[in-house]
């Protein structure tokens, strides 16, 4: 059976095959008039008729285009067109060649634009808006999000948006991507991808686009992403995050200048005591300068300025601890201290130096248990590795674990009238003396803050 199948010929079913047949002929004069069309063909078009009268408007010139190329070069191309049947867009693959100085067209329906069913799809799943621009500068396929730069208002509004219409659209919708057409120009000529950022801040306009290179096709997929409103977002977390500085600034003033007021008070009940004012005289206004440094600093540090002097470690340490001593002595804490002698210098802002040792006692006196008698404070001071090392001890109760991982940040605090600046802001201050600022401390065994300053030997 199937052996006489073999001694047929297609030609056997020329009838049949014929009815097949599903592309449309014509013979065109090089004006784009009709002279002739096959049975296919006359469902669509008319003898006598112009060609370029059936097609969408969009695609007129394309179509006078490829008439041209093919009747001056006498090549054999194709091109996709989208004709106009009866109000109904019709996608067209047209393969067209010169003969006899007539124009030979084959054209056959397609359903989808000169791009597969999967590059459509895939395009719908870009969240930003993108676009298929070919080598005519004309845009070929979109998505959704591609639809307010064409203005488009939603899917039925499509029907009359057949394009291609030209990238210069983007510049109907927004002055800054006027650039765009440069960019696909470029991806086209060198083949390859390319991307670009567009920032206006006075139009309040943030754009980045990228460019593909879609090989097969010698046509560039193109990717805009909107970020005006993202930057808004930014700018806005941006104000956040000065508001916030500008609070840690204020909080960290009145922070400081308690250290400082608790001295003056504390020397100022002492003279009253001890009816001897001139013994403490110098030291309150030494507190008080202290203050006016404290307040210059932070003005500085908001004109990102800290002045620092070269400082011998030695001499910083025994006014430092003249203050320490006096401060206990009020609160009823026994003060140790062990300086050893140290060569070289510090480059230091005194106030600031005073200000992270006297910050760490004050937290000391405020965490040792009420009533207790033996609460101690204690500062060694000695040279290790090229760096001045500072010991601040106490025998308090120690902070938890959970507390002491957050401690360092700002704002965070378990007094009841604390600020929680006054940590961050050691070190902060250590950062800028290139120092190193170190906190160790568990419950029952007291706390122990390590600072070190870099030491300098000058000859």
């Amino acid at each position: 059976m199937y052996q006489s199948l073999r001694t047929l010929s297609t030609t056997d079913f020329k009838e049949e095959f014929d009815n097949l047949k599903i592309t449309t002929e014509l013979v065109l004069t090089k004006e784009g008039n009709v002279l002739s069309v096959n049975d296919k063909g006359e469902q669509y078009f008319t003898e006598n008729s112009c060609f370029y009268d059936y097609l969408h408007c969009a695609y007129k010139n394309r179509a006078k285009r490829f008439v041209e190329e093919i009747s001056n070069k006498n090549v054999c191309k194709s091109v996709t067109l989208v004709h106009i049947f009866e109000k109904e867009a019709i996608y067209m693959q047209y393969k067209g060649m010169v003969s006899q100085d007539y124009v030979l067209l084959t054209g056959e329906e397609i359903t989808d634009s000169p791009f597969s069913m999967e590059t459509t799809e895939l395009l719908q799943q870009f969240e930003h808006a993108s676009v298929i621009v070919n080598d005519h500068l004309e845009i070929e396929k979109y998505n959704k999000a591609f639809y307010p730069y064409l203005g488009i208002k939603d899917d039925k509004d499509t029907i009359s948006q057949i394009y291609p219409k030209h990238i210069h659209v983007l510049t109907e919708a927004s002055k800054e991507l006027d650039v765009t057409p440069k960019l696909v120009e470029e991806v086209l000529e060198k083949k390859k991808s390319l991307e670009l950022e567009i920032k206006n801040d006075s139009a309040d306009e943030w754009f980045y686009l990228k460019g593909l290179y879609l090989k097969g096709s010698h046509c560039v997929l193109l990717m805009i992403y909107n970020l005006t409103y993202e930057k808004k977002y930014h700018h806005l977390l941006t104000f956040q995050d000065q508001m916030e500085s500008v609070s840690y600034l204020s909080a960290g003033v009145a922070h400081e200048l308690r250290n400082p007021l608790s001295v003056i008070k504390g020397f100022l009940q002492l003279s009253s005591l001890t009816d001897s004012f001139h013994k403490y005289s110098g030291t309150i206004l030494s507190e008080t300068e202290r203050m006016n440094e404290i307040i210059d600093n932070f003005l500085s540090v908001a004109r990102k300025k800290v002045k620092k002097e070269w400082k011998t470690p030695n001499h910083l340490l025994d006014s430092v601890i003249d203050i320490i001593r006096s401060e206990c002595l009020m609160q009823g804490v026994h003060f140790q201290y062990r300086v050893d002698p140290v060569e070289g210098k510090i480059e230091v802002n005194e106030s600031s130096f005073k200000q992270i040792i006297l910050n760490a006692l004050r937290n000391s006196i405020e965490a040792f248990p009420q009533n207790r008698k033996n609460n101690v404070f204690s500062l060694d001071s000695y040279k290790e590795n090229n760096y001045l090392v500072i010991c601040l001890r106490d025998n308090g109760k120690g902070i938890p674990a959970h507390i002491l991982n957050n401690i360092g940040k700002p704002f965070f605090t378990t007094k009841e009238k604390g600020t929680g600046v006054g940590i961050p802001l050691c070190k902060k201050i250590m950062e800028e003396h290139n120092g190193i600022f170190d906190i160790e401390s568990s419950e029952g065994k007291g706390t122990l803050i390590t600072l070190s300053f870099p030491i300098q030997i000058q000859e």
